[in-house]
């Protein structure tokens, strides 16, 4: 399913591949936590240990060509080609590339070999890296051997484009966040460009399951400056059809392959995005729970039962 000089692109790019179709990769907030520094706001948020998070992919793939996507979507087919892994071989690879990755800080002498220790055996799945890991057919099968080998927490992140993936879901992932960033067809084909015809039809069934499932679900808006932050209360109806327990205000940040596609300009502020969560507040049953302004990031709580 890689070809060579796409194996490359991830490989300049600090990814390493796994397997036929899945990649891991070390994040910045794992570095950081691993040298002492402040962890991701997900920590901040929800108290998953930053240094211990396993970020990976098990799709390289995806059926939507976001502007604000910070990976290389180049390297995506538009559907899914070629063998399918076993999710106990998936983790294993992911496992041990993580650590190839993460060895080179028991060298430095600035960080406590302890915490290196600590942050080479994974605790949290982010299944968030790349693609769209909805199109991986047995993502299912992968939640629940995290769970089976002892990881304490899954979190799934998803466009909202599978939604039959979401329907088979067995054991739940701890958090399922849904990617929401477009409020009408028109900016959704301008901001997300899909490359199937009813993506936008299939979200809205997504949102509606997600009003069914019961773990912590999370609607996260990327907001992309002048480009949907000036239309805050077309978000609501479907914030409130998902019935989501959290809605992520949460900045496009200008890196990677995003660069070549929007500008810095694109990047909100945080006074920005606190005034779109205030509309958001007015107008839903949601309010403001936390932020982090070194990431760009609101957190509003839904206050009404679901």
């Amino acid at each position: 399913m890689l070809d060579e000089w796409k194996l490359a692109r991830l490989y300049r790019a600090q990814y390493r591949a796994v397997g036929h179709h899945s990649a891991v990769k070390v994040c910045h907030w794992t570095k950081e936590a691993i040298r002492g520094h402040a962890p991701c706001y997900k920590q901040t948020f929800y108290g998953i240990k930053t240094a211990n998070c396993l970020e990976m992919s098990p799709a390289i793939t995806c059926n939507q060509r976001c502007l604000h996507c910070w990976r290389d979507t180049t390297i995506f087919s538009k559907g899914w080609v070629g063998p399918v892994d076993d999710p106990k071989d998936i983790i294993k690879g992911c496992i041990e590339e993580r650590k190839k990755l993460l060895i080179g800080f028991m060298g430095n002498k600035n960080v406590e070999k302890s915490k290196v220790q600590d942050a080479l055996n994974p605790k949290h799945a982010a299944i968030s890296l790349t693609g769209e890991p909805c199109m991986y057919p047995r993502i299912s099968e992968l939640i629940d051997e995290f769970y089976a080998q002892g990881f304490e927490s899954v979190y799934l992140v998803t466009s909202g484009t599978v939604p039959e993936a979401l329907e088979k879901l067995n054991k739940l992932p701890t958090n399922l966040y849904l990617s929401l960033t477009a409020a009408n067809l028109e900016q959704y084909k301008e901001l997300c460009r899909p490359v199937e015809i009813d993506c936008w039809q299939r979200i809205q069934k997504s949102l509606d399951l997600m009003s069914k499932i019961n773990t912590n679900t999370v609607i996260r808006i990327t907001l992309i400056d002048k480009l949907n932050t000036e239309n805050p209360e077309e978000f609501v109806p479907y914030i409130e059809r998902a019935k989501a327990k959290y809605v992520e205000c949460k900045a496009y940040m200008h890196v990677g392959y995003s660069k070549d596609r929007l500008t810095e300009a694109h990047m909100p502020s945080m006074e920005t995005i606190r005034k779109f969560g205030k509309v958001i507040e007015e107008n839903s049953n949601y309010k403001a729970k936390d932020e982090r302004s070194d990431s760009r990031v609101l957190l509003l709580e839904r206050t009404a039962k679901r």
